[in-house]
């Protein structure tokens, strides 16, 4: 069941319940407060007419004698007093009706409870209608009363029991009728508020739905959708405690994202780094293994795909820490510049040759404070794409040298066909190809991405210049 009918449901039961017990409660406190001043009303007529029966025999028994002023008087004041909603019955001391209504033919079991100078009274219903019985004793002497008004003793001794019935059905049809009109008033309150609780739900629900909304939302991978909030009750701090969750939550998928990404262009710039040591392995491989040469070269060819091989071992831990890991507590250590300039020279001396590419080198014989598997990358990177930017032959030059007392430049000059000038922003970006533009064969795609990497670890700038058919030249400013 929705949470609305849930709502819907016990608002209507709750609101059910407290109005019919309340109701009842009411109706009843309001027809017992009505009984209570019948009572006391029948109670008192009672009293009147004990004393106006006792005050009629006191003055009536010089003149008759016995039962039979008893009864005249009885008669009498029943033909008087008695209407449609009361009436009296008198009996003498074994209890015998000495006068009555004609049609009344009440029990007389309340004169059991009668005392001397007591009153006694009892709701009874008789024949479909509902009635108080009231009862009172007068003790008579030769004819005269003795009871609360008069003490005349006289000799003839006796009796008489004064009953009034007085009919009290309009109470109970009253009450009858409040509960009618009360049941078909509840039925109305009910209709009426089952619409207000219906338009309250909706009301009070309709953030919960929108909450809902925004999550299905998020689910299919809108990741930036948020709750509009728009209260600051409960169900307004459950959006916003929802919103700083899915902020978080945005924050945890684009850090995996971002792991994939690093993780991708790893893989990727790894297998683009491979690509130069391995053509110069294989190359010097195919040299020894096809050419006969003398013990020098010999040698120094088995030390290249040696020297080489190693580097392939250690570059990629250290790709998988500046790409995936993003660690850039690398250890930095002491080159020669002049140094790393030949050993570059040697090993892409066998994929130049091939383009027919002539690579100069000039660099200052100084020591620089650098990580030297990455520098090295980073320098075969520039000139391998500088190879590709030339279709036929041509010239590479490699400048080193240092401008301060710790920082020092790099540049890599070539004269192919050059970049665009559009295109100069956006060349380092991961997987940019600019042969898009035609103004560039293959290239910088991963390779520019790393160079970027490798520059930013060594906390230099790295600065493009290109004219379209003149050529394009790579500055590098690093500290160390």
């Amino acid at each position: 069941m929705k949470l609305s009918w849930k709502i819907f449901l016990s608002t209507l039961i709750i609101t059910v319940l407290t109005f019919s017990i309340g109701g009842y409660f009411f109706i009843s406190a309001v027809f017992q407060s009505a009984l209570n001043r019948e009572i006391n009303a029948a109670l008192e007529e009672n009293k009147m007419l004990c004393n106006y029966f006792g005050a009629v025999i006191s003055t009536a028994t010089s003149e008759y004698k016995g039962k039979a002023a008893i009864l005249n008087i009885s008669e009498s004041m029943i033909s008087h007093f008695t209407n449609d909603k009361l009436a009296i019955r008198i009996s003498d001391k074994a209890q015998n009706i000495i006068a009555r209504n004609d049609d009344i033919s009440f029990d007389m079991n309340l004169l059991k409870q009668l005392e001397d100078n007591s009153l006694v009274y009892k709701t009874m219903e008789y024949d479909g209608r509902y009635y108080i019985q009231t009862a009172s004793v007068l003790q008579i002497f030769s004819g005269k009363v003795y009871s609360e008004t008069f003490y005349d003793i006289s000799s003839i001794s006796g009796k008489v029991y004064l009953e009034t019935f007085y009919d009290i059905s309009s109470i109970f049809t009253d009450r009858q009728n409040l509960f009618s009109f009360y049941r078909k008033l509840i039925f109305c309150m009910l209709a009426a508020n089952g619409l207000l609780v219906s338009l309250m739900t909706v009301w009070t629900l309709s953030p919960l739905k929108r909450l809902s909304n925004t999550t299905r939302e998020i689910a299919k991978g809108k990741y930036d959708d948020r709750v509009i909030v728009r209260a600051k009750d409960e169900i307004g701090l459950l959006a916003e405690d929802f919103n700083k969750m899915a902020d978080n939550l945005e924050i945890k998928i684009q850090d995996l994202e971002a792991t994939t990404i690093s993780q991708r262009d790893f893989i990727g710039s790894f297998a683009h780094e491979v690509k130069t040591p391995l053509t110069s392995i294989i190359g010097y491989a195919d040299m020894l293994r096809s050419k006969n040469m003398s013990e020098e070269n010999r040698i120094l060819a088995a030390d290249y795909i040696f020297n080489e091989g190693k580097r392939l071992e250690t570059l990629s831990l250290k790709l998988l820490n500046l790409l995936v890991v993003k660690n850039h507590d690398f250890e930095m250590k002491q080159v020669n510049m002049e140094e790393l300039f030949k050993n570059i020279e040697g090993i892409m001396e066998l994929t130049l040759m091939g383009s027919n590419i002539i690579l100069k080198i000039s660099a200052e014989d100084i020591q620089i404070q650098v990580e030297p598997d990455l520098i090295k990358t980073l320098i075969m990177n520039l000139v391998d794409n500088a190879r590709k930017a030339i279709s036929e032959s041509g010239v590479i030059s490699l400048t080193g040298k240092r401008i301060s007392t710790d920082r020092f430049i790099l540049i890599v000059r070539d004269n192919g066909k050059g970049i665009p000038e559009k295109e100069l922003s956006r060349i380092t970006e991961i997987f940019y190809m600019v042969d898009k533009s035609r103004a560039r064969v293959k290239g910088v795609g991963i390779g520019l991405s790393l160079c970027k990497e490798i520059v930013e670890l060594h906390d230099g700038e790295m600065k493009f210049e290109s004219q379209v058919g003149t050529g394009t030249s790579v500055y590098l400013n690093l500290r160390g």
